[in-house]
């Protein structure tokens, strides 16, 4: 039985090339159907998405005709392609005062900032808007999620055109880390989902649609040797219902990578 968690998976942010935004690469559309997305309402970044059944999504993202100016003082302007970060949407009203609370009593020395009101416009016109809590100053972009609350509902009836089950964040590794900051990132994340890990480095997510399935959603947090490479490495776990194996991507794209790991929903998630 799942555990319930006020804390569910919203969407997980893949930075592309504008070019990949107008006209979607083949190795991505031979694995997701891709729906439209807009502009955001500071005009820096478009986006479109991949919807999943669960009431999650991949967000595809970019910045407006790749521009140099568009990156300058962004919270993601310093990112090279690929998965770079994620966000939670509470299953209630979001308490900013009691996750710093927690935060403070873990000993973790993550914060969040004051929630600041975001939007876009669909390719319909229709408006949509949210919510977003950042974590604040000290923290690189995607060592923690972001908080993102819809102000608009978003629609159940999308539910049709998702094609997979639901992206479920695991190691191998998640977040390239020394052991310090590995063991700053694990004391900090049981605080921001609120809730006694599953296992080492393991907690439990909910997803804004029940849609029933054995496998708990869950963030993992793994220790990877320094080797050369970046410190910090993002990867999505997709989990395809019922259907053959299918490879995983792994895919250059300028100076970044992207890492996304396909499995079949008969597939255990743990090593």
């Amino acid at each position: 039985m799942p555990r319930k968690t006020n804390a569910l998976l919203d969407h997980v942010v893949l930075l592309l090339p504008y070019e990949d935004i107008i006209d979607p690469p083949s190795w991505i559309t031979d694995k997701f159907h891709v729906s439209p997305g807009g502009k955001h309402a500071d005009g820096r970044t478009e986006n479109k998405l991949v919807l999943f059944r669960d009431g999650t999504y991949l967000e595809l993202i970019a910045f407006t005709r790749d521009e140099s100016e568009k990156r300058k003082g962004h919270f993601w302007g310093d990112k090279a392609s690929g998965v770079i970060d994620f966000a939670l949407t509470p299953r209630e009203s979001l308490d900013v005062s009691a996750l710093r609370d927690r935060l403070g009593e873990a000993g973790s020395d993550v914060s969040y900032a004051d929630p600041i009101e975001g939007g876009r416009r669909t390719a319909d016109r229709q408006e949509l808007k949210w919510k977003v809590t950042f974590p604040g100053p000290g923290v690189e972009r995607g060592m923690v999620p972001f908080f993102c609350e819809d102000l608009t509902p978003r629609a159940a009836g999308a539910r049709d055109e998702w094609e997979y089950t639901s992206p479920v964040w695991r190691g191998r590794p998640i977040w390239g880390l020394s052991d310090g900051h590995y063991e700053r990132l694990n004391k900090s994340m049981g605080a921001i989902v609120n809730a006694a890990p599953i296992e080492q480095g393991r907690y439990p997510l909910g997803t804004p649609f029940e849609i029933g399935r054995p496998d708990q959603p869950s963030v993992w947090i793994r220790r990877r040797p320094l080797d050369g490479e970046k410190e910090m490495q993002l990867k999505l776990i997709v989990q395809c219902p019922g259907k053959g194996d299918q490879p995983n991507v792994e895919q250059r794209v300028g100076e970044g990578a992207v890492l996304i790991d396909i499995v079949n929903g008969r597939h255990n998630l743990q090593e």
